[in-house]
C-alpha cells in the first residue's frame, strides 16, 4: 500500500468529524476539551487501526522505516485533535532514546509496550531550569546493591502520569558538564518504589492532556535502565530532538488544514454587501495566501522528514529550520483565519467551535522540543561554518530529498550528528535544481533566492566574532530559516508533480517566504490557478496538500 492509499485508509477509519457518534467527532473532541478529559476513546481508535506500529522501527516488529509516512499520518490525526496527536507523539518521543541508543532487550520490551497500546514520555524539563538541560538537578547515583537510585522531580511532562515508561535525563556526575548526564529508560512496572506523580498542570490549550510530572525519591532503577553509555546523555538528547522537532511539523500542518477549512467553509457560505464574501478582494487574497503558506509549510515539513533519511548528518540545522518555520507559518495562518471568522472564532459552540480549540492547542507547538529562541541559537552557532563551506562540495542533495512522490530511503538510526559540519544541502541544492529547468516565474524567484543567500553569507561572515546569542546573529539565523524554507519550496516544486495545474501555488508560496527573508522587488502573485486549486480541493473534500488525500468526511 503506497502512502496516499494508507493515508486514505486511516481517514476512512477515523470517520467523519461531523458524525457525533464517531470517536474522532467534533462533538466528542470538544466535550472532552471542555471537561479537561484525556481523549482515551480517540487513542483506542488509533490503536484499533494499528497506529502504534508506526512508532516502532521495522527491525523491532513495527512499520517505522522512515519519517515521511509518519509525518503524513500524524497530520491526519492532528487535523482532528491536537491533544490526541501530541499525546501519541509524546510516546514516540519517549521511545526515541531507546531506538537510537538502547540495547536489544530494552528495544524488545519497549516494542511490546507500544504495540500493545502502551504510552510513555521523554522527561527532560525541571521547573527551576526549563530548557537549560545542563542545569538539571534530577540525579542518578549508583545504588549499594547495583543499579541506580534516582532523586528529584521532572515537571511539565506530557503523559508523565498515564504513561508506562519515561526516558529520563539525569545528572550522573555531581559536577555536571557535557559528560555529566545520562539517559535512563524508566519502566514503571520495574521500579518497586520511589515514584510518585505530581499533580496535573492546568493549561490554556490541550486541556485534556496529561501534562504533569514525576517525583523520584530513592527510586530504584535496575542497572539495565541506562540507555547507551553513561555520561553521553546530552549528546543523545540532542539527536532525539532532531527527530522530534522535525515531526512537530505534523501537528502544525493538521492545525493549519482545519483552521483554513473552517474559515473557507464560513466564507463560502457568507454573503456581505449583496455578494458572496469570497468575492471581496481582500478576503479572497487572505484565503489564497493562507493556502500558499500551508503548502509552503508542507514543503518544509516533508523535506525535513525526508532529510532524516537522506541527509541525517545535517539534521542539527535542518530540524531547527523546520521547528522555527512550520509552526510560525501556521500560527500566522490561524491568526488570519480568525480575522476572517470574526466573532465566530471565539465561540465554543456552533459550526466554527473547533477553531477556538485549534487556536489554543497550536500555540503550544512552537514551545515544546525547543522554543523558537532555542532553535535560532542552534542555527546561529553554525551559520559561519555554513557560509565558509558554501560551494566546497559540488554534490547536491540526494534525488529522493525533494521528490515527494518517491518513497524516502530507510532511516539509519546511527547516522545523526550533533553538528552539520558546514553542510547545508537545503540551500546548496538551489543551483543544481535551477539547472534542471523550470517555469520562468520559478527561475526568476530562484535567482532572487541565490542573491539573498549570498547577501546572508556576507553578513554572517562580517559578524563571525560575535557571541552566538547576539541579537544580530539571531536575526541572521531567522533569515537563514526563511531562505532555507524557500529553497525547500522551490526544490519540491521543481521535483514533485503537483496535483493541480500550473506553478502559481509555488510562485506564491516562494514569494511569501522570500518576503519574510526581506527580499525586495518580488512579483505580484497570480490568483487564477491558486484559487482553482483551493476551491477544487475544498469541493472534493480533500486535504489542502500536495498529497490531496480524500478526507473521511466533511471537516
Amino acid at each position: 500500500m503506497d502512502l496516499a492509499a494508507r493515508a486514505e485508509d486511516l481517514e476512512r477509519h477515523l470517520g467523519d468529524p461531523g458524525d457525533g457518534d464517531a470517536p474522532f467527532s467534533w462533538r466528542r473532541i470538544l466535550a472532552a476539551d471542555e471537561a479537561e478529559e484525556f481523549p482515551a476513546g480517540e487513542c483506542r481508535a488509533l490503536d484499533a487501526w494499528g497506529y502504534p506500529a508506526w512508532l516502532v522501527p521495522a527491525a523491532c516488529g513495527g512499520e517505522l522505516r522512515g519519517f515521511d509516512e509518519l509525518l503524513v499520518l500524524g497530520r491526519l490525526v492532528a487535523r482532528r485533535d491536537l491533544t490526541a496527536a501530541i499525546a501519541t507523539g509524546q510516546s514516540l518521543l519517549g521511545a526515541l532514546p531507546v531506538w537510537i541508543a538502547g540495547g536489544v532487550e530494552q528495544k524488545a520490551r519497549l516494542a511490546r509496550s507500544l504495540l500493545s497500546g502502551g504510552a510513555g514520555c521523554l522527561a527532560l524539563t525541571e521547573e527551576a531550569h526549563g530548557s537549560d538541560l545542563a542545569g538539571g538537578e534530577v540525579a542518578a547515583r549508583p545504588a549499594p546493591g547495583g543499579g541506580f537510585a534516582l532523586d528529584g522531580t521532572k515537571w511539565c511532562i506530557n503523559n508523565a502520569t498515564r504513561g508506562d515508561y519515561l526516558s529520563l535525563l539525569a545528572r550522573t556526575d555531581p559536577a555536571g558538564g557535557l559528560h555529566g548526564f545520562s539517559v535512563f529508560f524508566v519502566e514503571k512496572g520495574r521500579v518497586p518504589r520511589g515514584l510518585s506523580p505530581i499533580p496535573r498542570l492546568r493549561t490554556h490549550g490541550l486541556r485534556g492532556a496529561d501534562i504533569s510530572g514525576m517525583a523520584f525519591e530513592r527510586a530504584e532503577l535496575p542497572a539495565d535502565a541506562l540507555v547507551g553509555r553513561e555520561g553521553r546523555g546530552l549528546e543523545l538528547i540532542l539527536k532525539v530532538l532532531q527527530v522530534s522537532r522535525t515531526l512537530c511539523g505534523a501537528f502544525s500542518l493538521g492545525a493549519g488544514d482545519t483552521g483554513l477549512r473552517l474559515a473557507l467553509d464560513f466564507i463560502l457560505g457568507r454573503r456581505l454587501y449583496g455578494a458572496g464574501a469570497f468575492e471581496i478582494p481582500v478576503v479572497r487574497r487572505a484565503l489564497l495566501d493562507a493556502f500558499a503558506d500551508l503548502l509552503a509549510a508542507e514543503c518544509v515539513a516533508r523535506a525535513g522528514a525526508r532529510a532524516l533519511s537522506c541527509i541525517p548528518g545535517q539534521m542539527s540545522v535542518a530540524s531547527a529550520v523546520v521547528k522555527v518555520v512550520v509552526p510560525e507559518l501556521v500560527s500566522e495562518l490561524l491568526r488570519e483565519c480568525a480575522t476572517l471568522l470574526g466573532a465566530r472564532h471565539y465561540l465554543r459552540d456552533g459550526p466554527a467551535a473547533p477553531f477556538q480549540k485549534v487556536l489554543r492547542d497550536h500555540a503550544l507547538v512552537g514551545l515544546f522540543d525547543g522554543s523558537t529562541s532555542v532553535n535560532l541559537y542552534v542555527i546561529a552557532g553554525q551559520l559561519a561554518r555554513m557560509a565558509e563551506a558554501r560551494g566546497e562540495s559540488a554534490q547536491g542533495p540526494s534525488a529522493e530529498l525533494f521528490d515527494l512522490g518517491r518513497p524516502a530511503p530507510p532511516f539509519d538510526w546511527s547516522a545523526l550528528k550533533t553538528s552539520s559540519r558546514g553542510r547545508d544541502d537545503l540551500l546548496n541544492g538551489v543551483e543544481p535544481a535551477l539547472a534542471r529547468g523550470g517555469g520562468p516565474e520559478l527561475i526568476a524567484l530562484g535567482k532572487v533566492l541565490l542573491a539573498e543567500r549570498e547577501a546572508l553569507d556576507r553578513a554572517v561572515l562580517s559578524r563571525r566574532e560575535e557571541r552566538q546569542d547576539s541579537p544580530a546573529l539571531f536575526a541572521l539565523a531567522r533569515r537563514h530559516c526563511w531562505l532555507a524554507a524557500a529553497a525547500c519550496c522551490l526544490q519540491v516544486a521543481l521535483s514533485t508533480r503537483a496535483p493541480f495545474a500550473g506553478a502559481g501555488w509555488a510562485a506564491r508560496a516562494l514569494g511569501r517566504l522570500l518576503a519574510r527573508a526581506r527580499a525586495r522587488d518580488l512579483p505580484e502573485p497570480r490568483d487564477g490557478d491558486v484559487e482553482a486549486a483551493l476551491l477544487d480541493l475544498h469541493r472534493e473534500r480533500r486535504l489542502f496538500s500536495l498529497m490531496p488525500v480524500r478526507l473521511g468526511g466533511a471537516a
